[in-house]
């Protein structure tokens, strides 16, 4: 059995944010290569995001707990296991096994550095707490596990980007993330756990294991997914990129702490490196540089910190995007209704990013749906953000009211919604009237 798997490369960076205001770093990274029962190699990464806040002071303690403690706990199932344990056997480690065990180490962990350098106030675990992601990569499979608002895509060799894991399911009301802290926590990693063989057939690809200051530095998801195919292909290229890269991120996106890992099954080598690059668009001149079409916080700084980075001797790699061809529009009459039409064909250019680019703003659905916002504030505010302008205009009637949705509407009401006056594709449509359904009533007093 050959393996596929190169070692992981990592980095870990204090957010411009923190290093302005004199604050630690509250992520953590951590890989590891070790070898299993039958001598092939196993790769680990594991990143953690601490809170952060007064109520977590010590949550940058927590992270590196959190890491250190999924990798020890996963090194030793994975090199005591015999080799010849099924996949579904596997499956339930991830879900079950692994976090039971990860948690109550991880217990202990912070308790012990609490009993060696005690604080103010006594001793919780909220004060440590942290989101954990890990990988696990064998000769045969690998997959995923952890809590918390990390993030996971998957780059072809190609280039092209998916979004495999994201936190979907908000805690208090999209508010909060799941935490080791959380006394069920360790319950909490069913969710995120997944498990994929390997079939050997299957091309190169790598895994961007990322924490959450990475994404809420784009402002939109195909931003997001177009920097994570940006960073596999700098890792496949040295870990000597990777810092400068992450602090550009944070200096211009979101001033959060940023922490990626890569792994990479396969030589994403130079070959298919040379080959991507030459078909990769050139990237412009900083002074030649379209200002951006809209004020949003990190608007398109993703791909900007992509091509200046590419521009410095990386590349740049090319995504293929599955695009529509946008329906005839009347001609805009001011600025709000322009920024909403281009926006529009922006989403219907790209529909695969449609769905992210929605649960993304899942307070602000939560906020309509429960009449905690006025959706004519954000219709009136369209040229700085037409896609909250998108969501307040496709609010629907019986939603303002917070009656519930008739159990069947014609399909030619779904037809008659505002935004098809503007041209929305039935990609776009059908994802709004899905984030609407999840979306959750206010609760009667």
């Amino acid at each position: 059995m050959v393996n596929r798997w190169a070692a992981p490369i990592a980095a870990s960076r204090a957010g411009a944010a923190h290093l302005r205001a004199g604050r630690p770093c509250q992520d953590a990274v951590l890989y590891r290569e070790l070898r299993d029962t039958d001598g092939q190699p196993v790769m680990l990464m594991a990143v953690a995001d601490g809170h952060g806040g007064r109520r977590y002071r010590r949550s940058e303690v927590g992270s590196r707990l959190a890491c250190e403690t999924a990798l020890a706990v996963a090194s030793a199932a994975l090199a005591s296991a015999p080799p010849e344990d099924g996949e579904g056997a596997w499956s339930r480690w991830l879900a079950h096994d692994l976090p039971e065990a990860v948690q109550g180490r991880w217990l202990e962990a912070v308790q012990a550095h609490w009993q060696s350098d005690p604080g103010e106030g006594g001793f919780e675990p909220l004060l440590y707490g942290s989101t954990l992601g890990l990988v696990v990569m064998t000769a045969r499979w690998w997959g995923h596990t952890g809590l918390g608002d990390w993030d996971l895509v998957r780059v072809e060799a190609d280039g092209r980007a998916r979004l495999l894991e994201e936190e979907n399911e908000p805690t208090v009301l999209g508010e909060a993330t799941c935490s080791l802290c959380q006394p069920q926590a360790a319950s909490l990693f069913a969710r995120r756990a997944a498990l994929y063989p390997l079939a050997l057939e299957e091309g190169d690809f790598a895994l961007v294991l990322c924490t959450d200051g990475i994404r809420k530095s784009c402002a939109t998801d195909g931003d997001f997914l177009t920097l994570a195919a940006w960073l596999a292909r700098s890792g496949g290229e040295g870990v000597g990129l990777l810092p400068e890269a992450l602090d550009r991120i944070s200096r211009e996106g979101s001033g959060d702490d940023v922490t990626v890992a890569i792994g990479r099954a396969g030589a994403l080598g130079e070959a298919q490196a040379t080959q991507t690059t030459a078909l990769a668009p050139s990237p412009p001149p900083a002074a030649q540089a379209s200002p951006p079409r809209r004020q949003r916080p990190a608007i398109g700084r993703a791909l900007a910190i992509g091509l200046a980075l590419a521009a410095a001797g990386a590349g740049l790699l090319a995504l293929v995007w599955p695009r529509t061809q946008p329906q005839p529009q009347a001609a805009p009459t001011s600025p709000g209704l322009r920024a909403a039409l281009a926006e529009v064909e922006r989403l219907c250019g790209q529909p695969v990013t449609i769905p992210l680019e929605l649960r993304r703003r899942r307070d602000l659905f939560v906020a309509l749906r429960q009449g905690r916002q006025d959706p004519g504030q954000l219709k009136a505010a369209a040229a700085t953000d037409p896609l909250a302008a998108l969501i307040a205009a496709d609010l629907p009637a019986d939603q303002r009211s917070n009656a519930p949705a008739p159990a069947s509407k014609p399909a030619a009401a779904q037809a008659r919604r505002p935004l098809q006056a503007l041209g929305a594709c039935p990609a776009l449509r059908e994802a709004l009237s899905r984030q609407w359904a999840l979306t959750p009533a206010a609760t009667t007093p």
